[in-house]
């Protein structure tokens, strides 16, 4: 059930705010964006790979929040871009190692500063105990979430965790 949308955002559930923060976070980082020609998940694959170095496809789909699929199609377009490269992983014969293209550290540096920039601007005005109680009240709703889920036939899970 969607709750209605309140006249204001002060008046709103959780659930809304919820909605809205993400809404406008994706519109925030899609625009900022733009000139890089990336999409959201793009970005985030990059800073992953910047900053944790190589990784096999499931482990960078996990860190990123992607299914497989989704994330096999994001890295299979930024190796055609020449962003990405891929090659098999020495210590397991079926992996493929993804990593950042050499030729594209310069701009995955340009992208960390620019994700620093939003991750400040997100949290202006916010003092850090102010931050630290909006983490555990979010972490606290993810954990009422992910048990309301738990509840549901496992086909429900796997079709809700999908999206």
């Amino acid at each position: 059930m969607q709750e209605p949308m309140p006249d204001s955002l002060t008046q709103a559930g959780l659930g809304t705010l919820a909605a809205a923060v993400r809404r406008r976070l994706k519109h925030v980082v899609g625009a900022r964006l733009a000139p890089y020609e990336l999409t959201i998940q793009q970005f985030w694959v990059m800073l992953v790979l910047l900053e944790q170095g190589a990784s096999s496809l499931h482990p960078l789909a996990q860190q990123v929040w992607m299914d497989d699929p989704t994330a096999s199609r994001a890295v299979k377009a930024m190796v055609e871009r020449g962003l990405l490269r891929t090659e098999p992983d020495p210590k397991h014969g079926r992996r493929i190692l993804i990593s950042l293209a050499p030729s594209a550290l310069s701009l995955a540096q340009e992208l960390k500063a620019l994700a620093n920039n939003i991750k400040t601007g997100l949290v202006a005005g916010l003092d850090p105990d102010q931050q630290a109680l909006m983490r555990a009240g979010m972490l606290a709703m993810i954990t009422n979430l992910d048990g309301m889920l738990a509840d549901l036939p496992s086909a429900v899970q796997n079709e809700a965790a999908a999206s």
